[in-house]
């Protein structure tokens, strides 16, 4: 029954477009010109839309120099919480809703509301994810040289373009009818190294048989340098810093002592360089089995404890190098595009275009890590005098704590995408009571190949092995024990931790089962790991002791759409301005996502594992219709009045059907002042990842919210919740003293959930656009917005689902059902666990206004002589509100002017503007960027609500950015430009406690490049 119904709704699908092609050939030619703008499928002037565009041209992309079109698109207000290198490479890099890494990519949100919930379109056509499991597209494989311009429009999008596009849609319009020969090359470096970036493009087109076909081919090659925290003064170890407990903060309920301090020296104590090692298991001297020794030798100097495994001045492992890796990653992008067309006549016009997209990135995060794993005193690297010690101890054994410099994690992802369009489009003939009757039909079809590399991946059995090296007697050279005996276990940690028969805290892997990836003996390849020196030649044992695992996936999408457009004549003499306009259509899209990690990466085997297989499909029958009607035009105080509205119906096979619609007007009294509004709903149904995405174990830092440090830094709620919580448990509990925090992390289960519903938005724009009549080249606009998400789906994190907990009205809710804590010794009360899968939230809400100001001003006119012209084009925004509200009837969570009040992350600034100034005077153009927002809360609202003493009054906010930037391009002979121009032009850098806001730490930048435009015989365009 299933089958036939989907055979069906195709069949009906083409039959829309094949009847339109048919009727179409049987009629005479005659050339009709439309323009189609994003936000809707009705040919209008952009400016005419109820819903706001922002549009970014060519020319100003061109004028940016950038390499990056993410980071470029930051500079729109509405996008600045955005996706970009910094925020996916090294230690940043966050995972998607399937656990598939999001490295390297770079990914639009629009609203702060979330990737997932912004639409990204390529000439108006869908494109494959470039992540499996969602549908998020890398603006990275979109090619820059070809770039037409990008609309941004954030109002009503579903109802045009379907799910997907809760917050908006961002349409990139790709310049096509090429002619002649067009190259660009670009090299740029940072002031003070690292980053350095290198891009080339040719595209060459040609027109024929009178215009009516073009062939266009397209090159674009980039190459980018990483760039590593040690490479910046600032943000190296001695010179990055960060926020601590206030050691002096002892007792101070009337908040005159700030609960942190900034300090350039702090460590972790349960780690160090060479190694960490405690001796002394004794509770009544060493209750927290703090190291005694390092692996060097010297006595272990704790400096000064403040709490949560970290202190000042001690021999610890430094934040900068177990906190931050590489800032921006290595990057290989190639990208080829065929592009075609052909009009054989105006019923019938065909155009297709074939593009790959080939863009690998690599980057390195934190080492990798034991807070406990075993050492014997015959250990072949340890010191004499920490052998002596362990000796003397009940155990016989030492406890090792160390962050391994000489492994530290690297990724790369390895992407390929392939995007095939095909779409025939004409005229029909007309019908007596239809005018400007055209069809339009269009295959896509999008494929992604993922290969997810996790690079040098510690393969634990033989980690283990390596790490328990001693003497050979025979040689008097040390070798892996398993060499000398085959039989031999390495040490776990089930004496120090009883009953615990793991190697190490960091995996789960059962110590009784070894080995899982090897046949210990003498031909193993086992060689010795020396953990006591990061300067040590552990090359044969890292050889033999990792992997480069792979995470494959595949990303498919296919859509067929078809629509009908027309105007009803007849609505002109009955009085309307215009005719109605009409739209008429239907799209089928069938997505598919599968990521297959090896066998030993989901047996658990290696550092980085425990992944499973995520296999999930849906496909979507929509049924759509659009109109468009102007009533009033050249009236008295009715210059213009027009309506429109549209409306979208849905099939899921994953989760039924939904309904989107919007309608709104346009109202212009007078000459130069319009109005204009939108109402819309807006629904998205739950991706594959968040689908499907099966439970997976692993671990999440979390900062115990109920522990004597955080437990007065959330709402009011969390102090009594903690109380009653620990007396549900039956375990003693002080707020003011208990230490939850076992300094280490915490096993998170994380995980799709099938049960999800849709989610939708209610989006109301209401704006003005002035264009004066004193002032002919202004046009000044202003639109107030305002969005909900009901039923919301969102993947908490480990800490929100710990925090919620306890800062909600009640501990009676869903989320302490998902945080468990233990009545045992020998921290009672702590956390042991937190599911944190994906849920059907209560709501999301943003408002606030954009403005928009573009002015041309010839110069001549004010100078009155020819010193060119000035173009200035300002973006800006005021932020009011944006909140979560996580269940119905509690209050809801505000994050607007937060450092890290996105969905994704990103800052939500009050104010935030962008103003480009560009200036022509041939044959030199100059341009001048200023990107700027306000300072923001360097901490949540509810953190600083509660505890207005969290930091020194000067450190509450991150400064404001500020960024300038400048490019001068010289028209040196026809067809012909070379240009140069400097990033952060006056060096601003991250803020205290910082690495990436207001700016990110690469510093300022420098560029140069040629470009030509050239007919075929070398002539200049």
């Amino acid at each position: 029954m299933g089958t036939q119904l989907q055979k069906r709704k195709l069949a009906l699908l083409g039959a829309v477009t094949l009847t339109a092609v048919c009727t179409a050939a049987l009629a005479d030619e005659q050339q009709v010109e439309t323009v189609v703008v994003t936000g809707t499928r009705i040919p209008r002037p952009s400016y005419d839309l109820p819903s706001p565009v922002t549009t970014l041209g060519a020319d100003e992309i061109q004028h940016s120099g950038t390499t990056n079109l993410g980071d470029y698109l930051k500079r729109v207000p509405a996008l600045a919480g955005s996706l970009g290198d910094f925020q996916t490479s090294g230690y940043n890099t966050p995972s998607a809703t399937d656990l598939s890494s999001l490295g390297g990519l770079n990914l639009l949100d629009l609203r702060n509301l979330g990737y997932v919930r912004t639409l990204v379109l390529i000439d108006n056509h869908r494109s494959v994810s470039e992540s499996t499991g969602s549908a998020a597209v890398d603006t990275d494989s979109i090619p820059i040289s070809t770039l037409n311009r990008v609309d941004v429009s954030t109002g009503g999008a579903s109802a045009i373009y379907g799910a997907d596009g809760v917050s908006g849609v961002v349409n990139f319009v790709m310049k096509h009818d090429l002619e002649g020969i067009h190259a660009k090359a670009q090299i740029g470096t940072s002031q003070d190294g690292g980053g350095g970036k290198y891009s080339a493009s040719l595209a060459a087109g040609h027109n024929f048989d009178d215009d009516k076909g073009n062939i266009t081919v397209v090159y674009e090659g980039f190459n980018q340098e990483s760039f590593y925290f040690s490479q910046r003064d600032f943000t190296k170890v001695g010179g990055y810093t960060a926020f601590v407990p206030n050691p002096a903060n002892k007792g101070d309920k009337d908040h005159l002592i700030p609960d942190f301090i900034p300090t350039n020296d702090a460590q972790f104590v349960f780690s160090a360089p060479t190694g960490a090692i405690t001796t002394d298991f004794d509770k009544t001297t060493n209750k927290r089995k703090f190291p005694n020794w390092l692996g060097s030798g010297d006595p272990f100097d704790l400096g000064t404890y403040v709490g949560g495994g970290v202190a000042i001045g001690s021999d610890g492992m430094p934040f900068a190098e177990d906190l931050q890796g590489d800032f921006q990653p290595i990057q290989r992008r190639n990208i080829g595009e065929i592009d075609g067309k052909y009009e054989f006549s105006r019923y019938f016009e065909i155009r297709g275009s074939l593009q790959f997209a080939g863009v690998d990135t690599k980057s390195k995060s934190y080492p990798t890590f034991d807070e406990h794993t075993v050492v014997l005193p015959d250990n072949a690297f340890l010191p004499a005098n920490v052998a002596n010690e362990i000796l003397a101890n009940k155990y016989g054994e030492g406890s090792l704590a160390e962050d391994y410099l000489q492994l530290r994690n690297a990724e790369l992802v390895k992407r390929q995408t392939y995007r095939a369009t095909l779409d025939v489009l004409g005229d029909i003939p007309n019908p007596t009571f239809l005018d400007k009757f055209r069809y339009s039909g269009s295959f896509g079809y999008g494929q992604t190949d993922i290969d997810d590399i996790n690079v040098g991946n510690r393969i634990e059995d033989r980690f283990f092995a390596a790490l328990d090296s001693v003497i050979d007697p025979a040689t008097g050279k040390a070798t892996c024990r398993s060499n000398l005996d085959p039989s031999a276990t390495p040490p776990d940690l089930h004496n120090i931790f009883k009953g615990d028969y793991r190697f190490t805290d960091e995996d789960n892997l059962d110590s009784r089962q070894y080995p899982f990836t090897f046949t210990p003996g003498p031909n193993s390849g086992c060689a010795p790991f020396n953990p006591f020196d990061p300067k040590a030649d552990n090359r044969a044992a890292i050889a033999f002791m990792t992997t480069n695992s792979h995470t494959r996936g595949v990303i498919t999408q296919t859509v067929l759409n078809g629509y009908l457009s027309a105007d009803v004549p007849a609505f002109e003499h009955w009085g309307f301005a215009h005719p109605l306009s009409l739209v008429l259509g239907g799209e089928y899209r069938k997505e598919t996502s599968k990521a297959t990690p090896d066998q030993w990466t989901q047996l658990g085997y290696l550092w980085l594992s425990g992944a499973s297989p995520v296999n999930g499909q849906f496909d979507v029958t929509e049924a759509f219709a659009e109109a468009s009607l102007p009533i009033f035009e050249d009236r008295p105080f009715a210059k213009e009045l027009s309506l429109e509205g549209a409306v979208r119906q849905s099939h899921y096979s994953t989760a039924g059907d939904s309904t989107s619609w919007k309608y709104g007007g346009v109202y212009s009294p007078i000459e130069g002042l319009k109005f204009r509004a939108t109402d819309a709903v807006a629904v998205r149904a739950p991706n594959i990842g968040e689908l499907f995405a099966p439970d997976e174990h692993g671990f999440a830092f979390v900062n115990d919210p109920c522990d004597h440090l955080y437990v007065d830094q959330g709402t009011s709620f969390r102090r009594p919740n903690c109380i009653a919580l620990m007396a549900a448990l039956g375990v003693p509990y002080d707020p003011d003293h208990a230490d939850l925090n076992a300094d280490q992390s915490i096993p998170n289960i994380v995980g799709g959930n099938t049960h999800l519903s849709p989610e939708t938005a209610r989006t109301l724009t209401l704006g003005v656009v002035i264009q004066p009549d004193f002032l002919k080249d202004l046009t000044f606009s202003v639109d107030f917005y305002n969005v909900t998400i009901a039923n919301a789906i969102e993947a908490p994190s480990a800490q929100s689902v710990s925090d919620e907990c306890v800062d909600l009205s009640t501990i009676n809710n869903p989320f302490c059902s998902a945080v468990v804590r233990t009545v045992n010794p020998p921290v009672k009360g702590q956390i042991t666990q937190v599911t944190a899968q994906q849920i059907n939230v209560a709501s999301f809400k943003t408002d606030g206004l954009d403005f928009s100001l573009t002015y041309h001003q010839d110069l001549a006119d004010i100078f009155k002589k020819d010193v060119g012209t000035l173009d200035v084009h300002l973006i800006a925004s005021r932020l009011d509100v944006l909140s979560t509200t996580p269940l119905p009837g509690e209050a809801p969570i505000e994050y607007a002017n937060t450092f890290d009040g996105g969905v994704d992350g990103g800052p939500a600034p009050r104010w935030q503007a962008n103003v480009d100034f560009v200036w022509t005077w041939d044959p030199v153009t100059i341009d001048y960027n200023i990107d700027w927002y306000n300072p923001v809360l360097a901490w949540d609202r509810q953190t600083v609500a509660s505890a207005p003493d969290i930091v020194d009054r000067k450190y509450l906010h991150i400064p404001a950015r500020f960024v300038q930037s400048i490019q001068v391009d010289v028209d040196v002979a026809k067809g012909w430009d070379i240009y140069a121009g400097i990033d952060n032009l006056f060096y601003q850098r991250p803020s205290i406690g910082q690495n990436g806001l207001p700016v990110d730490p690469l510093g300022r930048f420098f560029y140069v490049g040629v470009k030509a435009d050239l007919n075929f015989d070398g002539s200049g365009l």
